[in-house]
């Protein structure tokens, strides 16, 4: 942490998983502890599921919880803006002193007052951002988030106090998560009574398996009973390539294509983990993990040329790539899950 009273910059790393905010919000913090978090963040963004009720297109998601409250070595405090606005009329000097203490703060402003967004003074438009940092004399905070068009993770963006007001005075709700709650994380967090997190190839061989098997995750939220869990999730999305071509128009959002890369780049992240924990012996799984994620890009690329220029010979080729993919998973996975049997 860079402090002199007049200048505080939490750190925070490039995350893995980049597309979806707060699992963005969450690596990007939890990888500034790298040796300590990454037994944690490889056992975990194995599984994905999709959503077969469709859901403005981004139907595809990881099931690890990107709740702050879940992270390990951290401790979360949680204040309903309306007690913010009520107890700090001018919350500047409230996360000032928070930004003091070492403590990260997640809040959903409006972006319209936020330069660099998307919608910056052209639309209303609440979304979660991270406060890391502030510079007093700059009247400054340092803020992360989603930039530019199309948007991009990025850090150490800076807001001004008084836009930064504005944008939290004229923040609206967000309906898939409880928008209305500040998130004040402390991280690392020490205490007795905070566990280790203990490395245990066993989790993970048998969550690789399911994610295999497409077995569903339903003992967290029993509502996702009906939802299509690991390499069944490319069945569904041929399916929505099918009602593109059908309709003759992009129905797909581009994040359902992207969290299948981020998944890639955290498979690739893990075996290279288990190798260096010698939990794996041979190479050669690193090797096929990186030719994961061409094959992803491959479908991604095709996606978007899609949206360029409409033609079904795009949507035919992508549909013929997502089944080798799944085909090229599934051998990856069944070798990878004998290895790891054998080794350990």
């Amino acid at each position: 942490m860079l402090t002199d009273s007049r200048v505080v910059s939490l750190p925070l790393e490039v995350p893995i998983i980049d597309v979806h905010s707060f699992h963005a919000f969450s690596q990007a913090i939890l990888l500034t502890q790298r040796e300590k978090s990454l037994p944690w963040i490889v056992s975990n963004y194995i599984h994905i599921f999709g959503v077969p009720q469709f859901d403005k297109g981004n139907f595809i998601h990881l099931t690890t919880s990107s709740l702050f409250n879940s992270l390990p070595y951290s401790f979360v405090s949680k204040l309903h803006t309306d007690q913010l606005h009520s107890w700090f009329p001018d919350c500047i000097e409230f996360f000032i002193d928070c930004l003091n203490k070492g403590q990260y703060l997640a809040i959903a402003l409006d972006e319209y007052y936020i330069p660099g967004m998307n919608s910056y003074e052209k639309f209303h438009l609440t979304h979660h951002i991270l406060v890391h940092g502030y510079d007093r004399d700059q009247r400054v905070f340092k803020i992360a988030g989603f930039f530019a068009k199309p948007p991009v993770f990025n850090v150490d963006q800076s807001l001004s106090f008084d836009l930064f007001q504005e944008a939290l005075n004229h923040a609206g709700p967000v309906p898939q998560r409880v928008s209305q709650t500040l998130e004040i994380i402390q991280f690392p967090y020490h205490a007795l009574n905070v566990p280790a997190v203990e490395f245990d190839i066993s989790l993970i061989t048998r969550s690789l398996e399911e994610h295999l098997l497409s077995k569903p995750l339903t003992e967290v939220n029993p509502k996702r009973i009906d939802y299509w869990f690991g390499l069944r999730a490319y069945d569904l999305l041929i399916l929505f390539l099918e009602l593109e071509r059908e309709q003759g128009k992009p129905i797909i959002h581009m994040k359902a294509l992207q969290t299948l890369m981020n998944h890639k780049k955290m498979m690739i992240e893990r075996v290279v983990y288990l190798f260096k924990t010698n939990c794996l012996t041979d190479t050669r799984y690193i090797s096929m993990a990186e030719t994961l994620l061409r094959k992803t890009m491959i479908v991604h690329q095709l996606c978007v040329k899609q949206r360029i220029a409409q033609d079904a010979s795009n949507i035919a080729r992508a549909i013929h790539c997502i089944e080798e993919l799944k085909t090229y998973e599934k051998q990856f996975l069944e070798g990878l899950l004998d290895e790891l049997r054998r080794v350990n």
